[in-house]
């Protein structure tokens, strides 16, 4: 009775022990033919001695069933059959899993995974471990055409942060489908709601030095600054809306590792500065990238990444052949393809190849029949605006100096639906009639432009 016994309690050590410790991941998803679609599910897992990326997962579709998903990437070290996944970084696995599904009817779905064991993180309020889950929500048509969720260009967790220093992250999110996009921050999930003490990590060591935003618009997350070494927990919904109707959501949960280092994020700059950026069918876009390491010009790797790179037939390019270097150049040629309503995003990212620690700039690339300065500035300024959602009236914020600013608001389908003058901010906008959707304000002066969604709630 003891010798089984203590198998039985050396198996379950050794289950704990082997146990992935999943870091994050996201479902995304594409509709494949009438009412199936085909789900893909990213899991970043932490490498360790004893970690091994799961060679299958279970995906549940919302609608009372459940499949089996097996590994995709990778090579078949263990001669098992199927691939072992990915090494990223030292610290990091990546195992891709995919499977299809065909539903009874139309209408959305949430799709979630649910799995033993997230890796322990500082913002839980828990010390006991706690179930990894991720969901996403998908629209199912009895259409032939195929539709795809967003999508990200830019793997979560590669770069740490350090503490007392800027950190910046952008996950490069594309829709193929060229629907609006709005990212917001979601607090993490368990299977029965969200976990209970999780703290945002801006409530450790609080303060006006530990600051926290996502550009609704773009996805960039910047954190002025960290105060404490440790890992972050956050969760990035991105939402898709077509013809001013929520249509598709896809979350990525990740990490972010904060630690203590005496090292500063290496300096990114471009030959053009403007957050978004107006452009024609025909021309020739070329944008000069610059990066420095700081303080002592070390090794820095710059990079880029988006749809424009990666899907179209003529896809954009960013000159890296001859390796880490501190000046690149994207090109890319406008194409009568590349017509659509809403605006291309590509992240530029430096990398100092010493500390680890990176920079993010995102530009957007909105294709116009006609061009009208607008849209481009000197540099991005922050705009923040509440409640979102609004019903009445929406505060709108931001760093400009004591000096008229300009503002546009457009609608999902991209038509100017308001326009007019502050005299300075902060300020307010009247959404009283508006009809309920989303939408995007711009704002202007003589400091730069600011972009921010935002919703009107239904009436």
């Amino acid at each position: 009775m003891k010798k089984i016994l203590l198998l039985f309690i050396s198996s379950l050590f050794a289950l704990s022990v082997n146990a992935a410790s999943i870091r994050g991941g996201e479902i995304t998803f594409r509709q494949i033919a009438p009412l199936t679609l085909e789900a893909a599910v990213n899991l970043y897992i932490q490498a360790n001695a004893t970690a091994t990326v799961p060679d299958s997962i279970s995906l549940c579709w919302g609608d009372g069933s459940c499949s089996t998903a097996f590994i995709t990437n990778g090579i078949d070290a263990d001669n098992d059959g199927l691939p072992d996944g990915e090494q990223l970084t030292p610290e990091q696995l990546l195992g891709v899993y995919q499977v299809a599904h065909t539903y009874q009817a139309a209408g959305q779905y949430t799709l979630s995974v649910n799995k033993p064991y997230r890796v322990p993180f500082m913002n839980g309020g828990v010390t006991e471990p706690v179930l990894f889950y991720v969901e996403s929500l998908a629209t199912v048509t009895e259409s032939d055409a195929p539709h795809y969720s967003p999508v990200f260009y830019e793997p979560a967790m590669l770069d740490p942060s350090a503490s007392g220093q800027r950190f910046t992250h952008l996950p490069a999110t594309f829709d193929r489908d060229g629907d609006m996009l709005v990212h917001t921050f979601l607090v993490p999930k368990s299977a029965a709601g969200t976990i209970p003490a999780y703290q945002e990590p801006t409530q450790i060591n609080p303060g006006p030095n530990n600051q926290f935003a996502l550009d609704a618009a773009t996805g960039l997350i910047q954190w002025e600054a960290p105060q404490r070494a440790g890992r972050y927990l956050i969760n990035i919904m991105v939402s898709t809306y077509r013809d001013g109707e929520l249509w598709e959501q896809v979350t990525r949960d990740m990490l972010i590792e904060v630690e203590d280092l005496m090292a500063l994020p290496p300096s990114l700059a471009l030959e053009d500065a403007a957050v978004l950026q107006e452009v024609l069918v025909g021309d020739v876009i070329e944008l000069e990238a610059v990066a420095q390491s700081l303080p002592f010009g070390g090794e820095v790797e710059l990079t880029a990444a988006g749809g424009l790179l990666a899907f179209f037939n003529t896809p954009a390019a960013f000159d890296t052949t001859a390796g880490p270097q501190p000046l690149e150049n994207f090109t890319w040629t406008v194409e009568p393809e590349d017509e659509r309503g809403s605006p291309y995003l590509t992240g530029f990212k430096a990398k100092d190849l010493n500390s680890g620690l990176a920079t993010f700039i995102p530009v957007q690339f909105q294709v116009v029949d006609e061009l009208t300065g607008i849209r481009r500035a000197e540099a991005p300024v922050p705009l923040h605006v509440f409640p979102n959602p609004a019903n009445r009236t929406l505060q709108v914020e931001a760093a400009m100096a004591n000096r008229p600013v300009r503002y546009e608001v457009y609608d999902a389908s991209g038509a100017l639906v308001a326009s007019g003058q502050w005299r300075s901010l902060p300020a307010q906008l009247d959404v009283q009639q508006l009809p309920g959707g989303v939408y995007q304000l711009r704002a202007w002066g003589e400091e730069g432009l600011g972009t921010q969604r935002f919703i009107v709630a239904g009436k």
